[in-house]
């Protein structure tokens, strides 16, 4: 057997098969992370002495091994087990049926948002465990490691469900949800694309909740699927004001605090509320969205002028373009503070890109670049620019801001 990536939890997977009886385990270190982290050495020396570690610069003869196991979004040119498949197929030789409590949320943009309004929703009645951005990796290896950490300081009974955000697709669960592909980017080394990544998931669910116009996309790939599937369809609302956010759906109006800023909280919480429809009566649902409030997702920093934050390592083109537009069409006009960090996520932003989309609302604002993605920036538009985001909050703050901020995961 070969697994390939220690980044995304190689050694993990390597040591779950180890201990369900398999051996002759191979483990290629596609990125080298060992030659960068010697630290992983002691932290998986149980189990590392008994693998064999290719390098990254090593000849692969893919068609010698029985079974390869990958990120499902690796470069290799070979037909290989996902990560997300192993680790469903794992969850339930260990756990049994513990899956049937899980609800897990993929998409591209409004994942983390997602699972923090569903968890403020079902806690209400339930005792939920949640993991997403906020609290820690989201690969689907962390879905597993979870539920071990839980099982080893036995508190796995103390929760009625678990809550997970799970990137590039989902693993096996109740219930799970893609949000959007707001870009079918290709993944793999251009082998393959998002939206086939992720949908090729969805099987894992019994019952899954898909944005409407993913379906459409996936549809004109000649591709179908079968199962439990719920539309969720975010054009079949009524926008009553766009803030503070308020519209209604199904005949009942849902609405936001002041402290929530942009209409894809919409789309997240037509979510959020047709999978709570299965816990709760839709009244109990409806009555705990207004009190919602979320750190880092377009937040309301403060209300006179009006200053709006979006600080997210997952900031790509499209969701700074979609902020963008949300926050003219609510203002008009103001400052846009832009930057932070490279090497956020796995997905680098292009800068090139970026330049384009902030040079067609040049007319409207007036930009502050900041950090190394804000002197990148200086290339493409004219602004001020700023080492930190702290300059900018030191300054005194005249007219509606949007600050649109990618800041890195502390390690």
């Amino acid at each position: 057997m070969l697994i390939v990536d220690i980044n995304h939890g190689a050694l993990d997977v390597a040591r779950e098969y180890y201990n369900l009886g398999y051996r002759d385990i191979h483990i290629w270190d596609i990125y080298g992370k060992l030659e960068r982290d010697r630290s992983i050495l002691k932290q998986y020396n149980d189990i590392i002495k008994y693998l064999k570690i290719i390098p990254s610069k090593g000849k692969i003869d893919f068609s010698k091994y029985q079974e390869v196991v990958a990120p499902v979004h690796c470069p290799i040119n070979c037909r290989f087990n996902t990560f997300h498949n192993v680790i469903s197929e794992i969850l339930r030789e260990k756990y049994g049926s513990i899956h049937r409590r899980f609800i897990e949320v993929t998409g591209v943009k409004g994942k983390t948002t997602t699972t923090e309004l569903l968890y403020y929703i079902l806690s209400k009645e339930y005792n939920v465990f949640i993991n997403n951005s906020n609290r820690g990796s989201i690969t689907p290896v962390s879905v597993l490691k979870c539920i071990d950490k839980l099982y080893e300081k036995n508190t796995l009974d103390n929760y009625d469900l678990f809550l997970f955000e799970v990137s590039l697709g989902i693993t096996t669960c109740k219930y799970g949800a893609l949000i959007n592909v707001l870009e079918n980017y290709p993944i793999g080394g251009g082998l393959r694309d998002a939206l086939l990544g992720k949908m090729s998931t969805m099987r894992l669910a019994d019952r899954a909740y898909i944005n409407r116009r993913v379906l459409q996309e996936y549809f004109k790939t000649g591709h179908s699927i079968e199962g439990d599937i719920v539309e969720v369809d975010s054009e079949n609302v009524e926008i009553l004001s766009k803030y503070p956010l308020k519209y209604t759906y199904r005949g009942r109006v849902v609405e936001f605090n002041r402290g929530i800023f942009g209409t894809h909280y919409l789309e997240n919480s037509l979510f959020a509320i047709e999978i709570c429809r299965n816990f709760l009566d839709i009244e109990d649902i409806l009555e705990r969205i207004p009190s919602f409030k979320i750190d880092g997702r377009m937040n309301l920093r403060s209300q006179n002028p009006v200053v709006v934050e979006n600080i997210n390592p997952g900031l790509d083109v499209k969701s700074i373009e979609y902020g963008l537009r949300d926050f003219k069409s609510i203002f008009r006009r103001g400052t846009v503070v832009i930057g932070g960090d490279f090497g956020c996520t796995c997905e680098e932003i292009d800068t090139g890109k970026l330049g384009e989309v902030l040079r067609e609302y040049r007319d409207y604002f007036k930009y502050i670049l900041v950090g190394p993605l804000g002197k990148e920036l200086r290339r493409y538009i004219e602004g001020e620019y700023l080492e930190s985001l702290e300059d900018v909050y030191q300054r005194e703050i005249l007219e509606d801001t949007l600050i649109l901020y990618r800041r890195a995961i502390s390690p």
